[in-house]
């Protein structure tokens, strides 16, 4: 409650006294009329002189009427000060009012966990009374917010606009960087495409040409020819619902198909009718290129150690070999290594008696695929490099 009300207060409370006293006063000079004219005629009759009461009645109106014009004069510019005084109050406060926001108001698109009142650098006078709570973020774009804040009985409104951006580029995930296909052979690119997919909408879907708007699909660029051996590039262009862009790309490459012997084990020695397709054998293992490796692992899901990945491949010709370098090493029948062939086991030794510490697949070329540590997984290395730099000694190759 400030000064001026208490004042005002005070003149209303004499002018209803007064309006009391006055109503009190024309109540007993009307009653008193009326006893004077009774007098009168009475007095008339009786020929009596009247008395002066109504007269000294007359007098004492007039006073209490000049006071009541007084108090009424006093509470008007009472009423007139007070609500000068009363503006004056409140445009003061109300210029004292004030805030700022921070220049960058920004609110990544799908958020769900914000605070419209984080977007306040301060606040000169004043406490916030309410404000704008909710921002749609499904949708991208220019926003307002409304603060008030208020002292006292003032309140002023401020307002700004914020802007709910998408920064997040879609997402394209892939099985393996390369794939090796042999010629002539169909394959389907999209199957190493494990996701395309956008943060906050969820998967996205293929398209298989591009639209007119660039929203919320993904193409693949395939310039593939899997009749020709080399290396071809196959992108994907994905967009998200908000037009952002990302493109991702992978190899796959086409190589020529190795030359396949066939091998039949007959008593002691080795003709030549069918035993296995090391076709098969070269190209699975090329397919578990970048599998993890894992101790003791012999599978895709589980990952591999170097005899797991031999053992794996080899299985899925339907041929069972041990698992561990020295039960390989056993398998199938000794060749040179001038007479090494894609299909071939390769088992290495790092100990002069030829104790066989790791085994490969030869894939030809030089190569050999192989689990070949916990930082590399399954990789394919020359077998040149390999025996040069601290891979050991070829301790016997098998065919199995």
């Amino acid at each position: 409650m400030y000064v001026g009300d208490n004042f005002l207060n005070l003149n209303l409370h004499f002018f209803l006294k007064y309006i009391r006293i006055e109503t009190a006063l024309r109540k007993k000079i009307v009653t008193q009329k009326k006893r004077s004219q009774w007098r009168g005629n009475f007095m008339k009759e009786t020929k009596i002189e009247p008395t002066p009461s109504v007269g000294k009645s007359k007098k004492f109106y007039k006073r209490i009427n000049l006071i009541g014009n007084i108090l009424f004069f006093i509470i008007g510019v009472t009423v007139v000060g007070y609500d000068c005084y009363n503006n004056y109050r409140i445009k003061t406060i109300y210029n004292s009012l004030d805030m700022s926001f921070l220049s960058a108001r920004v609110v990544e698109y799908g958020t769900v966990d914000y605070d419209t009142r984080g977007f306040i650098e301060n606040i000169d006078d004043g406490v916030i009374r309410d404000y704008t709570k909710y921002i749609d973020t499904s949708t991208v774009g220019v926003q307002n917010l409304n603060y008030e804040i208020g002292k006292a009985d003032v309140v002023k409104t401020f307002n700004t606009e914020i802007e709910v951006v998408d920064t997040k580029m879609p997402i394209i995930e892939f099985e393996k960087d390369t794939i090796y296909i042999y010629v002539n052979n169909d394959y389907d690119v999209s199957k190493n495409i494990t996701s395309v997919r956008d943060e906050v909408d969820g998967d996205i879907p293929y398209s298989s040409e591009y639209k007119e708007e660039k929203k919320n699909y993904y193409v693949i660029e395939n310039n593939l020819n899997k009749d020709s051996i080399g290396s071809y590039e196959i992108k994907v262009v994905a967009y998200d619902k908000n037009g952002n862009e990302t493109t991702g790309s992978y190899k796959i490459n086409v190589i020529a198909r190795p030359v396949i012997k066939t091998y039949t084990y007959s008593g002691g020695g080795y003709n030549g009718s069918a035993s296995i397709d090391t076709s098969s054998v070269v190209a699975t293992a090329r397919s578990l290129l970048g599998y993890r490796y894992v101790y003791a692992g012999e599978s895709p899901s589980v990952g591999f150690d170097c005899s797991g990945l031999v053992k794996y491949v080899f299985g899925l010709q339907g041929k069972y070999l041990g698992h561990g370098t020295m039960a390989q090493s056993y398998a199938g029948y000794e060749v040179s290594r001038g007479d090494m062939q894609p299909g071939d086991i390769i088992l290495w030794s790092t100990y002069s008696n030829n104790y066989p510490t790791h085994s490969a697949i030869y894939v030809g070329g030089d190569q050999m695929i192989h689990a070949a540590n916990y930082s590399t997984g399954v990789i394919q290395s020359s077998v040149s490099y390999w025996e040069s730099h601290g891979g050991g000694h070829i301790a016997t190759i098998r065919r199995v």
